[in-house]
C-alpha cells in the first residue's frame, strides 16, 4: 500500500544517510539494507521479533539490556526496526546469525525477499518486470543464491529418496504432561501459557466437557510460543528435510559457491546423510546416484500428503523449531489409573497444585465439595506413578533458568496456582516454600526428580486486567524458559540426539485417520497391500513400512514405535496380554477409557439395562455384556473388542473375575474406580473381629503405595481365595469365604495394606460355635492369607515400581496409643513379643493383631458358652460389638490385672469414669512415685463409691472409651 511504500523509501534514505560505523563493501551494505527493509515490510516476520531477539541473545549478538530496550518499543515493527539498529555495528557476525534466527523460527528468507519486492513495486511493475527485478536484485547475493531451489519433480523425488534412505535429523519433539488434582487450574494455566496471559471464563457447558475429558492435546512451539497442528508440523518437518537435501544436491551439482560464502549452519538446520550416500557430482570414483524406482515406492501418495499439508501453511514450510506436545490430563481421581498406558520416562511433567490450600486439606471439586483425597494424597499418587514406576537412572547437569542443576530423569516441575487467593509476591513465595518442605519431608527419595519453579499463577478467569495479564505473561515467560531449558537438555531431544527421518514420515502415515488413509490410497494406480488401522501389530506396521521402503528391520520398527509412544502419538503395548500391539488413534482410546470408567447413566429406558447400571455402580462389577454395549455405542468393531478388554485388564483398569461355577454366564469385570464413593465401614455386629495386621515397606524405601497397586492386589486376592464373594468399598474389600465360615477384609491405610478376619458369633450354641472356630482356625493355618498378601504386594511393587528394587516386604502393627506403624519380624509366631513404642506404650504383639486362635479348641468351648454380645464405643467414637464373658461380675476382681498395664493413662480412665479432678490430684500426690499404685487407688475408691454397679462391662466400656482397647480386650475372656 502507499503508506508502506512511503515508509519503505524513508527507510532506504535513512540507511544511506547513516552508514555503518564499521566499513563494509557495497555488496554487503546492499544486502543488509535489502534484508532490513524487506523484513520491516513482512508482517509475519515482525511477529517473531521476540523469538529472534531471544536467539540473538543466546548467540551473544545482543545483550539482555539491548533485548529489553527492543521489547520496550510500542509495536512489533518498531521493535524489529530497533533490533536492526542495534545489530548494525556487528554486521559480519550479526547478519548471518539473523538469517539463522529466521530459519530457526520457520521463516523462508527467499520468500521475504520475493514478497518484499512484490509489495514495494506493486503499483508500477508488470509481472515480467517484477520477475526480472527479483532475479537481478537478489541473485547477486551469495546468501540468496544458496537459498534458491529448482522445484522440478525430478529434483524433489531425488531429494526425498536420499533423505528417506539415509537421512537423519535432530529430534524436535517431546511430550510435556500437565498433571495434578482436579479443579486446581491446569486448563487455565495452559490457556494463559498459549494465549499470552489471557484466560477465558469457563462456562457451565464447557466446564462439563472439561470434566468429562481425559486429556486435552496441544502442539506447542517451544521457540516462538505458538500452537500448531501436529499433522501440519510433521509435514513441514519432512518438507524441510527434503528441501535441505535439495539444496545440498543443487549446491554440489552447480559447484559455484565456495565454502566461505555459505552461511554456517546451526544445529537446528542440519539434515545429516550417511557417508555411504553420494550427492550428485563429485569425483569420477564417486558412486552413481541411485535411480528412484517409482513402481516400488508409492511416492504419489506421500508427495500428495506432504505437499497438501505444506500448502495449507505455505508461509511456514521450512521448520527447524522444537515442539512440546502438551497433554493436559484430567485431574479427577476417577481417571488416575487410566493414565498408566500413556506415562513415559522420556517426558517432562508439570505438576500443578492449588497452593492457596493446605497440603493436608481435601481436594475441592468444581461444585465446592470435598473429594475423598487430600492434596498430599494426590501428590503421592502422581509422583509414585511418574517417578516410582520409572526404570530410568539417567542424570544430567544443565543450566536451568540461569542456575546449574543436577537433573534426575524423569523430571517433575512443580507449579502453583491461585496466587490471587494467597497475597502478594512475598506471600506466594512463602507458600511455595511450605509446599516444597512438605514434599521433601514426605518424598526424600524423589527429591532429585522434582524442580520447584517458584511460580504461582493467578488463574482467576474473571480477572484479565492489564496488570494481571502482564504478571501472567511474566510467569508464562519464566515457565517457558524453564521448559525450554529442560527440553534442550532432555536426553532424547538434545542437539546430539539424531533420529532417522523416516520415523517422522511413518509418524505422519500412522497419524492419518484410517478412513482418510484408505481414501487417499484408493487414488493410487497400484493398490497398497497394507493400510492403517486403529489397532495394529508391530509386524503389520513393519510390513506397511516396508511397502513404503521406510524400514530397516524389526529392531528399527521397535525403536521407532518406542519413540512414537514417548511422543504420545501411539500406545505401544508392552504388557503380556497385549504385547506388541499398537493403537494408532490415541484420542479414540482415551474416549473408550473415559466411557467405561466414568459409567454414565444409560439413555436407554429398558429395566434390564438400568439394572446392570445400578449393579455396576453399587458393586464395582460390570458384566461383559454391559461393557460390550458401551463399546458398540462408540462404534468399536467386533474384532477390536477383545483387544480393548485385554488392554484395560493388563493395566488394571478393569479386572476379570473367574466364573468357575457360572460357565453359562457372561464374564464379569471388577472395575475398582466405580466404588470410590462408598467409604462406609463394614458392619461388625454379631461377629468376632480380629485386630489389624499390616504389610508394607519402610517409608524411606517406598514412600507410598499407589491405588493402582492396591486394586491389582484386591483382584489377586479374589483369584487366590477361590469361591469367595467380594464386597468392595473405598480402598478396601471384604471377601466372604463361605466354605470356611469367615470373612477377610483387606484395606489400604496410609502407605500400608491391612488384613483382618472375622467370623460369626452364635450365642447360646456352644457346640456350633466350637465347629465354626475350628473350621476358621484350620483355614487360617492352611491358607495363611496374611502371608499371601505380603508376598503378592512385594511382587507387585517389584513389577510396577522397578525403581524400588528388591526390597523386603515387612509386617507391621499399629500402636494402640499413638497409631504409629511398628515393624515386627513374625507377628504370628512371635505373638507374645513385647513392643516398646516411641510414645512409651508397651504392649504384646499378639494382643493387638489377635491373629492367634487358641491351640486347645476345648478351652474355647467353655469360654464361648458364657460369652454375650455387647456394644461399646472406642476412643474415636466408633461403635463396636464385643463378646464378653461374665459381663456382670464385679470390676474389683480385675483391678490388679489392669493397673499394671494402664500406667500413666490412668487419669484418662478416671475422667471416663467421671472421677472428680480434685480426687485425681489427691491420688497423684499421695503416691507420686508409683503410677501403678495411683491407678489401683483410683479404681479402689471408685469401687467403694459405686459398689455392685461397677461391673466388668462398665470397666471394659471405660477402657475402650479411653483408647485402651488392648487392655480391655485382655480381660474380655477372663473368668475370675
Amino acid at each position: 500500500n502507499e503508506d508502506a511504500n512511503v515508509e519503505f523509501n524513508q527507510e532506504v534514505e535513512l540507511s544511506e544517510e547513516q552508514p555503518s560505523k564499521i566499513p563494509i563493501d557495497d555488496t554487503g551494505q546492499d544486502e543488509f539494507t535489502l534484508l532490513r527493509n524487506y523484513v520491516l515490510l513482512n508482517e509475519r516476520t515482525q511477529k517473531k521479533v521476540f523469538s529472534i531477539s531471544e536467539y540473538l541473545y543466546d548467540k551473544k549478538i545482543i545483550t539482555r539490556i539491548q533485548e529489553d530496550s527492543i521489547m520496550n518499543q510500542p509495536n512489533d515493527r518498531l521493535r524489529m526496526k530497533h533490533l536492526f539498529d542495534v545489530i548494525r555495528d556487528r554486521y559480519d557476525e550479526a547478519f548471518y546469525e539473523f538469517i539463522n534466527a529466521l530459519n530457526n523460527c520457520g521463516i523462508n528468507t527467499e520468500e521475504i525477499f520475493r514478497d518484499g519486492l512484490i509489495e514495494q513495486d506493486d503499483n508500477d511493475l508488470t509481472d515480467t518486470n517484477r520477475s526480472t527485478k527479483f532475479s537481478e536484485d537478489t541473485c547477486e547475493s551469495p546468501f540468496i543464491q544458496s537459498n534458491l531451489f529448482l522445484n522440478s519433480e525430478k529434483e524433489y523425488k531425488e531429494a526425498y529418496f536420499k533423505a528417506r534412505k539415509r537421512g537423519s535429523c535432530r529430534n524436535d519433539f517431546i511430550r510435556v504432561m500437565i498433571t495434578g488434582p482436579q479443579n486446581v487450574g491446569k486448563s487455565c494455566l495452559v490457556q494463559a501459557f498459549i494465549q499470552q496471559g489471557l484466560i477465558l471464563k469457563v462456562g457451565a457447558t464447557t466446564a462439563a466437557n472439561i470434566i468429562r475429558q481425559l486429556v486435552n492435546l496441544v502442539t506447542y512451539n517451544m521457540d516462538d510460543k505458538s500452537i500448531d497442528d501436529f499433522q501440519a508440523v510433521l509435514a513441514r518437518k519432512v518438507i524441510t528435510a527434503i528441501e535441505t537435501v535439495k539444496r545440498q544436491l543443487r549446491e554440489t551439482t552447480l559447484n559455484t559457491i565456495t565454502s566461505d560464502d555459505v552461511i554456517p549452519p546451526t544445529p537446528s538446520s542440519i539434515i545429516r546423510l550417511d557417508s555411504s550416500t553420494s550427492l550428485i557430482g563429485g569425483n569420477e570414483n564417486s558412486p552413481r546416484p541411485t535411480t528412484v524406482n517409482e513402481e516400488l515406492i508409492p511416492l504419489d501418495f506421500l508427495e500428495t500428503y506432504f505437499r497438501d499439508s505444506s500448502q495449507l501453511h505455505h508461509d511456514t514450510v521450512v521448520d527447524h523449531c522444537h515442539y512440546g506436545k502438551l497433554w493436559d490430563f484430567a485431574g479427577h481421581s476417577v481417571y488416575h489409573i487410566t493414565h498408566q498406558p500413556f506415562i513415559s520416562q522420556n517426558c517432562i511433567y508439570v505438576l500443578v497444585l492449588d497452593m492457596s490450600q493446605d497440603i493436608h486439606n481435601y481436594v475441592v471439586d468444581r461444585k465446592g465439595n470435598n473429594t475423598e483425597l487430600t492434596y498430599l494424597e494426590t501428590l503421592q499418587e502422581w509422583l509414585t506413578s511418574i517417578i516410582g514406576s520409572s526404570k530410568s537412572s539417567i542424570r544430567t547437569k544443565a543450566e536451568i533458568d540461569g542456575v546449574l542443576e543436577d537433573i534426575a530423569w524423569p523430571m517433575v516441575i512443580l507449579v502453583g496456582t491461585h496466587a490471587d487467593k494467597i497475597g502478594d509476591q512475598e506471600a506466594c513465595q512463602r507458600k511455595f516454600e511450605e509446599f516444597k518442605s512438605e514434599i521433601l519431608l514426605k518424598f526424600p527419595s524423589y527429591a532429585d526428580h522434582i524442580y520447584g519453579s517458584g511460580i504461582i499463577f493467578n488463574c482467576n478467569d474473571e480477572d484479565n486486567t492489564p496488570q494481571t495479564k502482564l504478571l501472567r505473561q511474566r510467569h508464562c515467560g519464566q515457565l517457558h524458559n524453564i521448559l525450554k531449558d529442560f527440553v534442550n537438555h532432555q536426553p532424547t531431544i538434545d542437539h546430539f540426539s539424531q533420529i532417522p527421518l523416516k520415523w517422522y514420515i511413518m509418524a505422519a502415515i500412522l497419524h492419518t485417520a484410517p478412513d482418510q488413509f484408505k481414501q487417499e490410497a484408493s487414488k493410487l494406480p497400484n493398490k497398497l497391500n497394507y493400510s492403517v488401522d486403529r489397532i495394529m501389530t508391530a509386524d503389520e506396521i513393519e510390513l506397511l513400512a516396508k511397502e513404503y521402503q521406510l524400514c530397516d528391520g524389526s529392531d528399527d520398527i521397535h525403536q521407532m514405535l518406542l519413540y512414537l509412544h514417548d511422543l504420545g502419538e501411539i500406545v505401544y503395548c508392552q504388557k503380556d496380554l497385549t504385547k506388541g500391539k499398537v493403537i494408532t488413534q490415541v484420542e479414540w482410546l482415551l474416549n473408550i477409557f473415559r466411557s467405561v470408567i466414568q459409567l454414565d447413566k444409560p439413555d436407554a429406558k429398558g429395566l434390564a439395562k438400568n439394572a446392570e447400571y445400578e449393579a455396576a455402580r453399587n458393586t464395582g462389577i460390570m458384566s461383559e455384556n454391559y461393557i460390550s454395549d458401551e463399546l458398540d455405542r462408540l462404534e468399536v468393531e467386533k474384532n477390536e473388542k477383545k483387544f480393548i478388554l485385554d488392554l484395560m485388564e493388563s493395566y488394571d483398569i478393569i479386572c476379570k473375575i473367574n466364573n468357575d461355577n457360572e460357565q453359562d454366564q457372561p464374564n464379569r469385570y471388577f472395575v475398582p474406580y466405580l466404588f470410590r464413593s462408598n467409604n462406609q465401614e463394614f458392619d461388625s455386629k454379631g461377629f468376632h473381629v480380629s485386630g489389624w495386621l499390616y504389610v508394607g515397606f519402610k517409608p524411606s524405601q517406598v514412600p507410598y503405595i499407589p491405588d493402582g497397586i492396591l486394586f491389582c492386589l484386591l483382584v489377586s486376592c479374589l483369584k487366590q481365595w477361590k469361591k469367595s464373594d467380594i464386597e468392595p468399598r473405598y480402598k478396601c474389600a471384604k471377601y466372604r469365604l463361605k466354605e470356611d465360615y469367615y470373612d477377610i477384609v483387606v484395606k489400604k491405610e496410609s502407605s500400608y495394606i491391612g488384613i483382618q478376619y472375622r467370623y460369626r458369633m452364635v450365642p447360646n450354641k456352644p457346640r456350633l460355635q466350637q465347629q465354626i472356630e475350628a473350621k476358621v482356625k484350620k483355614s487360617l493355618d492352611q491358607k495363611k492369607p496374611y502371608q499371601y498378601l505380603r508376598d503378592k504386594l512385594a511382587s507387585l511393587v517389584r513389577e510396577r515400581m522397578p525403581r524400588c528394587g528388591e526390597l523386603d516386604c515387612l509386617y507391621f502393627i499399629k500402636c494402640p496409643s499413638c497409631d504409629k506403624f511398628i515393624s515386627v519380624s513374625n507377628p504370628i509366631e512371635d505373638s507374645s513379643e513385647l513392643i516398646f513404642c516411641d510414645c512409651s506404650e508397651i504392649f504384646e504383639c499378639g494382643s493387638v493383631h489377635q491373629w492367634i486362635m487358641p491351640e486347645d479348641e476345648s478351652s474355647n468351648t467353655s469360654n464361648s458358652a458364657g460369652k454375650v454380645c455387647r456394644q461399646v464405643i472406642d476412643g474415636d467414637g466408633r461403635k463396636l460389638d464385643i463378646y464378653i464373658l461374665n459381663p456382670d461380675s464385679p470390676a474389683r476382681s480385675y483391678i490388679n490385672i489392669i493397673c499394671r498395664k494402664v500406667g500413666p493413662d490412668w487419669k484418662h480412665l478416671a475422667r471416663e469414669l467421671n472421677v472428680d479432678n480434685n480426687d485425681i490430684k489427691k491420688i497423684s500426690m499421695s503416691n507420686s512415685d508409683d503410677i501403678d499404685q495411683q491407678c489401683a487407688d483410683m479404681l479402689d475408691q471408685y469401687c467403694k463409691l459405686k459398689g455392685t454397679e461397677f461391673t466388668k462391662l462398665s470397666l471394659v466400656k471405660a477402657l475402650f472409651s479411653s483408647g485402651l482397647r488392648s487392655i480391655a480386650e485382655s480381660i474380655l475372656d477372663s473368668e475370675i
